[in-house]
């Protein structure tokens, strides 16, 4: 490789490596394939807005407002990935994942009463990871290959609440982008 290009590389992961988040932990279950897998989350605290249909932009700077101190102890809460996004019911919902130096009983309360803190112990999902563009025609395009694999191999799984999962800031290039659906499989 020479060097133009080995400092074009460096160049584009740069602005994804100074923005690096803590993510959920969790435990991979049952790996599928290379894509997708079974984890189980031991415990998310999320912080979780549901509006009717008001756009994505409104609900995530409404969450982004909680982390930044807008909350009953004015205190900032790091960003944390990934950022999940929800359709049910003619309800639209974006949760942020609390660190996980924070409990329900240390979580500062949001100014903002459309946020709820929300607490999901032992949960398992079914997850399929792409790259590029966090767009529905995407989505839709995964969620649609996760429920075949999901009927293929008889897991019971929520398939009426695909969960979207947004890693990356927007401004990181579609190929170095992860993405995921997740379907909560049913116990």
């Amino acid at each position: 490789m020479n060097i133009k290009k080995f400092l074009f590389l460096i160049f584009l992961t740069l602005p994804t490596a100074a923005f690096s988040y803590e993510t959920a932990n969790y435990k991979v279950v049952k790996k599928i394939s290379d894509k997708v897998e079974i984890r189980e989350y031991q415990e998310l605290l999320l912080a979780k807005i549901t509006v009717g249909d008001a756009s994505e932009n409104k609900s995530f700077r409404s969450l982004f407002k909680f982390i930044s101190g807008k909350n009953d102890k004015e205190q900032e809460i790091k960003m944390t990935t990934p950022v999940f996004q929800e359709s049910a019911k003619n309800q639209q919902s974006m949760s942020f994942i609390m660190p996980a130096n924070f409990q329900e009983k240390t979580i500062p309360q949001p100014d903002n009463k459309n946020i709820k803190i929300e607490s999901i112990k032992n949960a398992q999902f079914i997850v399929i990871r792409f790259s590029g563009r966090a767009v529905d025609k995407n989505f839709a395009k995964y969620q649609n290959i996760l429920q075949g694999i999901i009927k293929e191999n008889g897991i019971g799984a929520d398939l009426k609440n695909p969960i979207k999962a947004y890693y990356n800031p927007p401004w990181t290039l579609p190929f170095l982008k992860r993405n995921e659906v997740l379907f909560l499989i049913k116990s």
